[in-house]
């Protein structure tokens, strides 16, 4: 019987060793092959959720040519609406972010609205459309030129920026009602700030 105790003991020894050895390296086998996929990009989904066109890098709200202290002293969500000469393209699009911004439900409050133009004498739409705000569209940055198609300001884009002044998404004219609204559930759902 001495003999065989003498024998178990290293066995089990031996045991222990490979367990931690397994232990050990488990975390770091995970983490190697964690990076190596996220860096080849190999089992990365096609399909994205959001609707609206993010931007990369995120660019701020004096890339569109305001001050945040301005037009945002309570610190809200903003939508932003574009459109150089504001016709009835225009008016449509600023009763569309109304309608989105009401859909909001409970975030509602969150949220504010601009429409930045060219054109003179749209007072009409602020009385129209209660709690828009009219800026002038003024020159953008390079880098906003270098991520925006230039016919933004003719095709009525939306631009979502933050309570901090950082813009990481925009809607085109081809976005409909529902995917702006989608996006902006998500994102006021996910944000702590605003």
């Amino acid at each position: 019987m001495m003999t065989q105790s003498t024998q178990m003991a290293p066995r089990s020894n031996g045991f222990n060793k490979l367990q931690m050895l397994v232990i050990l390296l488990t975390p770091l086998l995970v983490m190697a092959s964690s990076t190596l996929l996220y860096f080849s990009g190999w089992l990365t989904p096609d399909e994205r959720v959001n609707k609206g066109i993010l931007l990369t890098p995120v660019l701020q709200l004096e890339d569109l040519g305001l001050k945040l202290e301005s037009v945002n002293p309570d610190r809200q969500w903003l939508m932003v609406q574009t459109s150089a000469s504001c016709q009835a393209d225009c008016e449509q699009q600023a009763y569309l972010q109304r309608q989105t911004h009401v859909a909001l439900g409970k975030n509602e409050p969150r949220m504010k609205r601009l429409l930045l133009s060219r054109t003179a004498g749209l007072e009409g739409l602020t009385e129209q459309y209660p709690g828009l705000e009219l800026h002038p569209l003024t020159d953008v940055s390079d880098a906003f030129r270098e991520q925006v198609p230039a016919q933004f300001s003719d095709q009525n884009y939306v631009f979502i920026v933050d309570p901090l002044g950082n813009i990481p998404l925009y809607f085109t004219p081809g976005n409909t009602f529902k995917d702006q609204l989608d996006d902006l559930k998500k994102l006021l759902k996910l944000s702590t700030i605003g």
